[in-house]
């Protein structure tokens, strides 16, 4: 599979760069663990055991301070005077996106979507198409306010990923899903990925890595906080930590460390890309933890705010000026 990078890198460091990228050639295999938990166990938990059994997984998982690991920016950087990727000189970019997991946070993509109509932002929104009743208003409320649709997975079962062959039978369904939609974006349920496989869907561009996150159910990260081509798409790491990691694995009471990362992306001419879910925002104090977020983005005055359509086409546009690793 090409990798196509936004940076130039010296030959020397080219075989080390694609495998931060792949992940050292990360394939999204279950093990026989996953299996057994995906398919037969985690089915039958109650959601509050599940709840207190990640919960206790988690607090014991270390993690570098504000989620920074610069490890492959430094790398890129030290070999780039001036770098700059993002259209009109931009420092940054900020990118908001949504996955939208229930029924319930479905129905509570207006309020949502208000709050950023109101700070002047736009966002995209991943649908799962095949678990919940989807109210076409809301789509068009979406559409009518030129926000994105993206598709989020298949059913969010946790077994997209169980092989390769399950995999494949889905695919038709998340393609048609792709397509009734208008959507040209995906994103895995849970962030399992397997860049291989995502090949054969009709995408643009797919969100399902991460430049770091070890609260994952397979953590790891590509390192980077640039999109990149993989294949025949463009791949958009989230970049700052997910809103249920810092609500609820953390408990934090306001949003410093998002914060933090957006500074030191802003630093290293990042991509600042959001991932939260509507169906975490329900809570008045997590709604106002967001509002915080977007008051603090907005004000950011060398950044390009763009959907992750409009990122993906312009990498893809401009990929003649990038590298092949």
């Amino acid at each position: 599979m090409d990798i196509v990078t936004p940076f130039k890198i010296n030959k020397e460091n080219s075989g080390l760069v694609r495998n931060y990228l792949l992940e050292n050639n990360l394939e999204m295999k279950f093990s026989f663990k996953h299996k057994i938990y995906y398919n037969l166990v985690r089915p039958l938990l109650p959601i509050p055991l599940r709840k207190l059994l990640q919960e206790k997984y988690n607090s014991i998982i270390s993690y570098k301070e504000n989620f920074i690991n610069d490890e492959l920016v430094s790398l890129i950087l030290n070999n780039h005077q001036d770098f700059s990727l993002f259209p009109n000189n931009f420092q940054c970019s900020v990118i908001l996106t949504h996955d939208v997991e229930e029924e319930e946070g479905f129905n509570y993509i207006p309020k949502v979507l208000e709050l950023e109509e109101e700070l002047g932002f736009k966002s995209s929104w991943n649908i799962v198409p095949y678990k919940y009743k989807i109210d076409n208003g809301i789509i068009n409320l979406i559409n009518q306010n030129k926000h994105e649709i993206g598709i989020h997975g298949y059913n969010h079962d946790g077994k997209l990923y169980y092989s390769e062959k399950h995999f494949n039978e889905r695919v038709p369904y998340i393609n048609d899903a792709l397509k009734k939609y208008n959507a040209v974006g995906f994103r895995s349920p849970m962030v399992h990925r397997n860049l291989r496989w995502l090949q054969k869907l009709d995408i643009s561009y797919d969100a399902s890595c991460f430049d770091y996150d070890p609260f994952q159910p397979f953590p790891g990260g590509t390192g980077s906080i640039w999109p990149f081509i993989a294949g025949k798409f463009v791949e958009l790491p989230y970049t700052i930590p997910q809103d249920h990691t810092l609500f609820y694995i953390l408990k934090q009471k306001n949003i410093n460390i998002w914060i933090e990362k957006i500074k030191w992306l802003q630093r290293n001419n990042g991509m600042i890309l959001v991932l939260t879910h509507p169906d975490y925002l329900q809570s008045k104090e997590n709604f106002s933890m967001y509002r915080d977020l977007l008051q603090y983005l907005r004000d950011i005055s060398d950044a390009w705010f763009c959907l992750p359509k409009e990122m993906a086409e312009f990498i893809r546009q401009n990929s003649v000026k990038y590298s092949i690793s």
